[in-house]
């Protein structure tokens, strides 16, 4: 949940500018039909992906993205014990990693540079992996119960490894 919280807070953020006269930016028709062609989050994980970041078999969560309209996926798995429970997720946001990174970094959370993902990627125990690629930046979640932060960063980085490509 915590993770939740905060990246809507960075969401808000990266996509809450105005223009310099108070009024709210227009996209250009090539940027809305560049962000309506570009893949969704459920383009980028799939019931299958999830299964294997997951080792097990997984549902489709709710991906109506709340109410701030978020580009997410989730799969997930629940058992009679909290212990029992994991869930894999993506979010894909049309912002670069710079500008998401800075946002991390000022809500006080280290990072980590993760090699070979994308044109950047970073960690953080606290928000996740995020892996930008051009203007777009998908932050992958993923949390099996009794695990610690060492093996979400692993299944983490081994589902962005499988999928990124399709950003």
């Amino acid at each position: 949940m915590k993770q939740c919280v905060v990246l809507l807070a960075f969401v808000a953020a990266a996509c809450g500018g105005s223009g310099s006269d108070g009024s709210e930016p227009v996209a250009g028709e090539a940027e809305t039909a560049a962000a309506a062609a570009a893949p969704k989050a459920c383009n980028l994980l799939t019931r299958a992906d999830a299964e294997k970041a997951l080792g097990r078999e997984v549902q489709q969560l709710p991906n109506d993205g709340g109410p701030a309209g978020l580009d997410i996926c989730q799969y997930g798995y629940q058992g009679e014990r909290m212990m029992d429970a994991g869930n894999a997720s993506v979010t894909v946001q049309p912002v670069d990693i710079a500008s998401l990174r800075k946002g991390v970094e000022e809500q006080g959370y280290a990072v980590e540079e993760v090699a070979g993902l994308g044109d950047s990627a970073f960690w953080s125990n606290d928000v996740g992996l995020y892996v930008g690629k051009g203007n777009r930046t998908a932050i992958y979640l993923v949390r099996v119960g009794g695990e610690g932060e060492a093996q979400s960063k692993e299944r983490a980085i081994a589902l962005a490894k499988a999928t990124v490509a399709r950003l």
